[in-house]
């Protein structure tokens, strides 16, 4: 836990963090001050200086100074105004600057109008793209992306691109840049299944929806950022969910939520998912690698499968690796709040603490299916890569999956699959971490058998699709009603153990 430290901002006293910058400390008590080059996933440069406040301190016998916010330490007793004359004045000019720079910007005038500043004393450039050198879309894609873009020269001909001749060769298409830049001076476009920028034209994975699987259950649209699926009712009384390919940008979240598997996502198959196509299906000895398109890892590396998002994988697909005789499973996300779809990282990781409790409690062992933040550069998917299949034990099954009933889909295929794990004979089945203390009070060996078959998982894989945990409230009154009655009881799950 941070030490706490007293400032006084605009009069009034506040408790903040200390070693933290002055502008963090502003912003996690509520205060507002303008910014155009800071995200708190990224290191703050200073570049735009719009989060000028003034400064002083009772040690500074009466001095004040006019300090760039995002990269100023706070210290204790520093007193600061965010609205004194100086600081209006400073952050006027600024943006007057901004507006003669980027004359066409939307964002940058309702910027300056939220200040007071109208209009510019300054000459408007020419030919201007918007674009005022933030430095947001170089730093995502270098620290949290593939490095496809940077600074290119110097003085009033800078610019930012992937090469001067504005060619991607290494961008992935993942939109970060984009979705950051704050005046929309990166420009894309999606039209007939296929999105343009820095000049390369990437595919979009678009995704439709099988009708006879669909239950009308709303999970998609639940998940989707930009709220695409729409269930509707059709003439003969049917609920069935509608994604429009024309807008969908592919990032499959809403496939790897569906419970049914009704939705297919263009190009990525279920097979390609399961990393069946991995050495014929046989995972053994293997640590299977899920990364999302902003997680760069060295050409070559073995069983690696890339998806358009962390929220596409299924808990089947990950049981089903770890079915298939792999040591583990590694999801890589390389940070939700810099990326368009950073709701399906959440997801993501959802499904990876459901499919490791699920796969823990069938004796497969915990921590074998793991979600990862890379850290920044181009060498941190790898560097956390490497740790994770450092750290893994030799998987403890002596037979691998088969894979039958192929068309059993979404959560019917974990069930499937945490039914054939609990049959093994190698494997102590025990029950799910987060229902232990529901049994609590079970007892080995006891003549009363509370057969619980597949209902705990099951429960723990609606926790994804429903906040109603009914079947967990159901097993605490069948246990409480044995315990009134005094009856010693123990939970299986098999016929076997009958």
């Amino acid at each position: 836990m941070k030490e706490k430290i007293e400032i006084t901002v605009n009069g009034r006293s506040y408790e903040v963090d200390s070693g933290v910058m002055l502008l963090e400390a502003l912003q996690s008590v509520g205060v507002y001050v303008p910014t155009l080059c800071y995200h708190k996933s990224l290191e703050p440069s200073g570049s735009c200086r719009l989060c000028l406040v003034e400064v002083a301190h009772a040690d500074w016998k009466g001095r004040t100074n006019l300090v760039t916010s995002c990269i100023y330490p706070v210290i204790a007793g520093l007193e600061v105004s965010t609205l004194s004359r100086r600081v209006r004045q400073a952050r006027g000019t600024l943006l007057e600057l901004y507006l003669a720079q980027c004359p066409d910007s939307e964002d940058i005038r309702a910027l300056a109008r939220s200040e007071g500043v109208e209009g510019s004393a300054y000459v408007n450039k020419e030919n201007s793209n918007n674009c005022v050198l933030c430095g947001l879309c170089t730093r995502v894609c270098q620290d949290l992306g593939p490095s496809a873009i940077a600074s290119l020269s110097r003085g009033t001909d800078r610019t930012v691109g992937p090469r001067p001749d504005y060619v991607g060769e290494d961008c992935t298409g993942c939109r970060a840049c984009a979705y950051i830049c704050p005046t929309g001076a990166i420009k894309m476009e999606q039209q007939d299944g296929k999105l343009t920028i820095w000049n390369r034209t990437f595919e979009v994975a678009t995704c439709e929806v099988d009708a006879e699987r669909c239950r009308g259950c709303g999970v998609c649209e639940m998940v989707c950022p930009l709220d695409i699926p729409r269930v509707i009712l059709s003439s003969d009384g049917k609920l069935a969910s509608k994604i429009t390919a024309a807008v969908c940008i592919g990032c499959g979240i809403c496939a790897g939520a569906c419970p049914t598997g009704a939705i297919m996502q263009k190009d990525i198959t279920d097979i390609r998912l399961s990393g069946r196509e991995i050495n014929g299906g046989n995972l053994r000895g293997k640590a299977v690698v899920f990364k999302c398109s902003r997680s760069p890892l060295p050409e070559g590396m073995d069983n690696v499968i890339e998806v358009s998002c962390a929220g596409r994988i299924g808990v089947e697909h990950l049981l089903e690796c770890l079915a298939r005789g792999a040591d583990g499973v590694l999801v890589l996300c390389r940070d939700r709040a810099t990326c368009p779809t950073g709701a399906g990282g959440e997801l993501g990781e959802k499904c990876v603490k459901v499919a490791d409790e699920l796969a823990g409690s069938a004796g497969l062992g915990y921590g074998r299916i793991q979600y990862v933040r890379p850290g920044i550069g181009l060498m941190g998917p790898a560097e956390s890569v490497g740790a994770f299949r450092a750290s893994l034990e030799p998987s403890p099954l002596k037979t691998v999956y088969a894979g039958a009933n192929e068309g059993v889909l979404g959560l019917d295929r974990a069930l499937m699959i945490m039914k054939w794990l609990r049959g093994r004979n190698e494997l102590s089945a025990e029950v799910a971490r987060s229902v232990t203390p529901v049994f609590a009070g079970a007892e080995s060996g006891a003549d009363t058998l509370l057969y619980l078959g597949d209902l705990v998982d099951l429960d723990l894989l609606m926790s994804l699709v429903s906040r109603d945990k009914r079947l967990t409230d159901i097993f605490a009154d069948a246990v409480q009603l044995l315990k009134m009655k005094g009856v010693a009881y123990q939970p299986v799950f098999t016929v076997e153990q009958v």
